[in-house]
């Protein structure tokens, strides 16, 4: 009788051990899901919905804390919205009408963390696909993770050229790479003498000193020599800084007549103040770094008229405004490139689940690889269709050029899609 006791109480330990390890093995992770959420089961370390009305889960990875925490936000906001209109349009219906779960990590804009949150998401959340990371130092080392585990990693915005130039294949990138950024600025920078008669001879480089500004500027240098212009000054920084101004000031030594920047959104801010104190008249025109972001406008007021930015994204594009009246209806705000981005990528991923018929990693991949999306409600971006390269870059991802005017960011290039006329600095 003592030893059947004795047993009793050993499988009953048992059981509360495994009890608290389970509460204590969660996740730390936000979980968002629109409609009905079903069963889902794994095979061979490959997420796999449990049958009709199961679930299939996708990940987001963004800076949701710290510097970057409100444009890391705006993302998730665009990808929440697109997973929700997926599910209340019926879900994937090749799977049996399974809705999208979604996993929101906290990348905190760090690479280490990123990676221990790519690892985890796989191995522990068991996810099918990654999206993220709005930095490029973030999406260079959590690609590489998820290129490791074997797993489709979409990137909505972060623009570094070597995000896919390294022959990955889980990789896809919807927004331009670094290099069609700077490609755009130097075109636009011709077109001035014709638009409003100044004719860009020496141009000055103010970037910060992380992936996405040393990638941006090599792209700048080449096309401004390409363009015949002279680059009479290069100036890095730490987008961390407390004050720019003395770089500013070199700038102004320099004596340019356009100012091209790459920034983030408190660097951004500095470098508008910095330009106003020390009198500065050029031409400021950013490669859609913080400038797109409404607190930049909110924060300055009229200190930020006349800066130019590049952005992914304009509710002025013939039928934006649709998707630009929903997101606004939600959040409160304009969608911005980021969001729009986001947006694009749930539905590039809800389409590629469609045609692969599964949540399985390897099949999600081949689905993604064969993308091509025409023009229409679930592909949104100002171009014929959205189709992948070898490289898995988004082969046609269109820039508008936008100058703060009246508060608001209004296009000026290219012409079929001006809403106004550049303006000088007074």
């Amino acid at each position: 009788m003592r030893r059947s006791w004795t047993a009793v109480t050993a499988i009953v330990l048992v059981l509360l051990l495994a009890l608290f390890a389970v509460a204590c093995g969660g996740s730390s992770a936000t979980t968002t899901t629109a409609g009905g959420a079903g069963t889902e089961t794994t095979v061979g370390g490959t997420a796999t919905t449990g049958g009709a009305g199961g679930t299939i889960k996708i990940a987001s990875l963004y800076p949701t804390s710290g510097d970057l925490a409100k444009l890391g936000e705006e993302n998730v906001q665009g990808l929440k919205l697109a997973i929700e209109e997926i599910n209340a349009a019926g879900g994937i219906k090749s799977m049996g009408g399974a809705k999208i779960e979604l996993i929101e990590a906290d990348s905190q804009g760090k690479p280490d963390v990123a990676i221990s949150e790519v690892e985890r998401l796989v191995q522990q959340e068991n996810v099918a696909a990654i999206v993220g990371t709005y930095q490029s130092k973030v999406a260079l080392p959590a690609t590489q993770a998820a290129e490791r585990l074997k797993t489709p990693f979409v990137v909505s915005m972060a623009v570094a050229d070597d995000i896919t130039g390294r022959g990955f294949k889980y990789t896809f990138r919807i927004c331009p790479k670094a290099e069609w950024y700077a490609k755009d600025q130097v075109a636009f920078l011709k077109d001035l003498k014709n638009l409003v008669g100044l004719d860009v001879k020496k141009v000055a480089l103010l970037h910060e000193d992380t992936d996405f500004g040393t990638s941006t500027a090599e792209g700048q240098k080449k096309y401004l020599k390409e363009a015949g212009m002279e680059m009479v000054a290069e100036v890095p920084y730490p987008a961390s800084a407390a004050d720019l101004t003395t770089q500013v000031s070199k700038i102004k030594a320099a004596n340019p007549d356009v100012v091209l920047m790459v920034t983030y959104l408190n660097d951004s801010i500095l470098i508008a103040q910095a330009k106003e104190k020390l009198g500065m008249k050029q031409l400021f025109f950013d490669a859609a770094g913080g400038t797109i972001d409404p607190e930049f406008i909110k924060r300055l007021g009229t200190s930020a008229e006349n800066i130019l930015t590049e952005i992914e994204y304009t509710k002025y594009a013939a039928g934006a405004e649709v998707l630009n009246d929903k997101f606004k209806a939600k959040y409160g705000n304009d969608i911005t490139g980021n969001g729009a981005y986001a947006y694009q990528a749930g539905w590039v991923l809800a389409d590629a689940l469609e045609r692969a018929g599964s949540a399985d990693r390897e099949a999600l991949r081949t689905a993604l690889a064969a993308t091509n999306m025409p023009k229409g409600p679930n592909m949104i971006l100002p171009t014929d269709k959205l189709q992948f390269g070898p490289d898995g870059q988004n082969m046609s991802a269109p820039l508008f050029v936008m100058q703060i005017q009246g508060g608001e960011l209004k296009p000026v290039w290219p012409a079929e899609y001006a809403a106004v006329k550049v303006q000088l600095p007074q």
